[in-house]
């Protein structure tokens, strides 16, 4: 028996054993020559055990770029496992802390809830953090937050939630699930949504996702977007997104302005995927193929490339407005590019490197020591970059761990200790601090982007229409400076207080950033934002032939002048006519001039598929207000609709109670939109015709409030 029992145990060891090495190899799956797995170059040049610095010697180890500084804020036990930062209103520092993230080489346990969120404080002022409170902890593998209206929204892998604190003491005392979240981060961490990063047109957007959100009178809501990115997200002064994945520095659109930049393509990427390290980067995971390390033992290009930021109207002067600085934990650096020619009279960008006594050539910061893993990076409120280092031997996945890099990290001793972390901020020598604003308004015009950004989140997501009056009057002054007055060009559409006179007066100013937010938002002085008014069509013609607005502009603005805005809706639906209606040549005919209607005045809101969206729009298919009573219908798109409502006898909750009226449409427009309508996602109904609309308009002529049901 005894014999027996040590057997079984022997088998079950053995079994272990091979299972764990299965687990650590499933990066080989890629490989189609497997001998090259089993490679020992490392040995050339790192065949040692890495060292395990302090945070006081891994700072020595740093070169920077000349005239700036850096400067170590935070480290163990204060923050294990760092992955990003924030600060709140107050200045203190939030850092989300991924803990559970490959403790051994297996990858066991990372779904194990110790991850946390942390508070830091500087109480002494002395520039370095010496409290720390937790305020949320339990978490599985924190991702990212946002600070909303008296609260905070945190990531987790699989779930969004909203966190308050109710008595001050920066715990947090209630948790609220919102929705399902980062779904895939539990069997594939490094490709989850993430970021929650709120941007300038009061939306929060996030890498790898096909979703952006926004906080609405306490409600979240959600809207498609396009899928971006693979690990953190940055904006700029003009409202550019900036994103990367792991072999590209970065990516960058100007979605929300149409698409208008860069002139060639919808994206700018970086002009190299070159980096230059002052270490050899052995341990990467597929550097057993020719040719990846370099005679010197550096890697010839970035494959580990995660997070970034974005300089833009901070610390470090025009010289370095525009910088992207983008994180190569692999390579134990931080690149840097600036633009060729300041924005938008360029949209390439040019690789800063610096001449290095051994390695002939550097990047804006690097370290010799091989633990510094910089995996994300901000702008603080203080203009400055604050680089988070994760401090760790082994970065890549179990997923994707190829037995070449198991079998380094191992012998090199790279797969521990775990549970350290720094933040490091890089200072310009001659830095001069900035106040922060005095109030939500005078916010806007700050110098810095962090505190315009954050001014305008605060009033927009806590809907604060008593500042309204000020804030129209900051967007119509002249003597304000141009991103100020699209800030609040920007508060008043979030807000639905944006007049007609305010858009008019923004569209012929003389700065074209303010004309073209002007242009860009004149739909949501109508209440429909992805509609251009006919009556600012005249306007967008002039704009179109001003000589001293840059090209790019004056041809957005001849474009949207003749057809209109360009189709702000993502489609992730593919319309079905249904067979009825392709027999029925001037039905169909109706139908598709509805269809493209539609998308470009109603799909932001009622989504392609005519669904609606939570907190939002309701649903339009099979909806007895879309297939019953026509005349009800022309009355909600001409006049609008509000008050709450019941749909198929079914009060509906959860979405604002009002539909914005569309009367200024022309008959003919609206008259396409019903009809699609009314015969799309399986409703079928009546076309309605031009005339129809005339008729209910000569009616309906001394009408101007909106309808509601009970007046139905």
């Amino acid at each position: 028996m005894k014999m027996f029992t040590q057997s079984i145990c022997r088998t079950v060891l053995l079994y272990m054993a091979s299972f764990s090495m299965l687990l650590g190899q499933q990066g080989d799956q890629k490989e189609k020559e497997k001998d090259l797995l089993s490679s020992l170059n490392w040995k050339r040049w790192s065949p040692g055990i890495v060292p395990v610095y302090s945070a006081e010697d891994s700072l020595a180890r740093f070169k920077v770029a000349p005239g700036f500084k850096v400067e170590l804020v935070a480290s163990e036990p204060f923050v294990k496992d760092p992955v990003f930062v924030d600060w709140d209103d107050q200045g203190r520092m939030w850092v989300g802390e991924l803990r559970s993230y490959m403790m051994n080489l297996d990858g066991s346990g990372e779904n194990q809830p110790i991850s946390r969120v942390m508070v830091l404080e500087d109480t002494d002022l002395d520039g370095k953090m010496d409290k720390a409170t937790p305020f949320l902890e339990d978490m599985v593998n924190v991702r990212s937050l946002a600070f909303i209206d008296g609260a905070v929204l945190v990531v987790e892998s699989g779930a969004l939630w909203l966190c308050q604190d109710k008595d001050g003491d920066l715990r947090c005392d209630q948790k609220e699930k919102l929705l399902d979240f980062a779904t895939t981060a539990h069997d594939n961490i490094e490709h989850a949504e993430n970021a929650l990063h709120f941007a300038l047109d009061n939306w929060m957007y996030n890498s790898k996702s096909t979703r952006k959100l926004a906080w609405r009178q306490g409600k979240l809501i959600e809207q498609p977007a396009t899928a971006r990115g693979q690990w953190g997200m940055a904006t700029d002064a003009y409202g550019r997104l900036y994103y990367n994945s792991n072999s590209v520095w970065f990516e960058a659109d100007w979605e929300m302005y149409d698409h208008q930049w860069p002139r060639k393509g919808t994206k700018a990427r970086a002009p190299t995927k070159q980096v230059f390290a002052i270490r050899p980067n052995t341990a990467l995971n597929r550097n057993y193929r020719p040719g990846h390390i370099l005679e010197d033992g550096r890697v010839a290009r970035v494959t580990t490339i995660s997070g970034l930021a974005v300089h833009s109207h901070g610390a470090y002067g025009d010289e370095w407005e525009g910088a992207i600085f983008s994180m190569s934990p692999g390579t134990n650096t931080v690149g840097a590019f600036v633009p060729a020619k300041s924005f938008p009279r360029a949209d390439h960008y040019v690789h800063k490197l610096y001449p290095d006594a051994i390695w002939e050539k550097r990047e804006f910061l690097a370290s010799t020591d091989e633990r510094f893993r910089p995996v994300n990076a901000s702008i603080g409120p203080d203009g400055c970059l604050y680089v988070v280092d994760f401090y760790r031997g082994v970065i890549q996945h179990k997923r994707f761990l190829t037995s070449y890099l198991r079998r380094q990290s191992a012998e090199r001793s790279l797969d521990k200790p775990i549970g350290l972390g720094r933040i490091y901020r890089i200072i310009p020598e001659n830095h001069q601090p900035v106040p922060p604003p005095q109030d939500l308004v005078s916010g806007l015009s700050h110098p810095y982007l962090w505190w315009r950004l954050r001014s305008q989140k605060r009033m927009v997501e806590g809907n604060r229409l008593e500042l309204a009056p000020a804030i129209t009057e900051l967007a119509e002054d002249a003597t304000a400076t141009p991103h100020a007055r699209v800030h609040a060009l920007w508060v008043l559409a979030g807000l639905e207080k944006l007049e007609e006179s305010t858009i008019e007066q923004a569209i012929q100013d003389p700065h074209w950033f303010v004309s073209m937010t002007g242009l860009r938002l004149a739909g949501e002085s109508k209440g429909v934002g992805a509609f251009f008014p006919d009556e600012f069509k005249g306007l967008a013609e002039k704009v179109s032939q001003n000589k001293d607005f840059p090209t790019a502009y004056t041809s957005y603005a001849a474009l949207t002048a003749k057809s209109g805005y360009p189709s702000r809706v993502i489609q992730s639906y593919k319309d079905k006519e249904a067979d009825w209606l392709v027999k029925d040549s001037e039905l169909l005919s109706l139908y598709r001039k509805g269809r493209d209607q539609y998308n470009v005045s109603c799909g932001a809101c009622h989504q392609a598929d005519g669904k609606g969206l939570p907190n939002m729009a309701p649903t339009l298919a099979s909806s007895d207000w879309v297939t019953g009573d026509a005349r009800r219908l022309i009355g909600v798109a001409v006049h609008g609709l509000m008050g709450p409502i019941k749909v198929n006898g079914k009060e509906i909750t959860g979405v604002p109670p009002v539909m914005p009226a569309h009367g200024f449409m022309k008959d003919d427009q609206l008259a396409s939109i019903l009809t699609y309508v009314r015969n799309a996602w399986g409703n079928r109904s009546d076309a309605v015709l031009p005339e129809d609309i005339a008729r209910y308009r000569k009616t309906e002529a001394s009408r101007v409030a909106p309808w509601t049901e009970s007046e139905f």
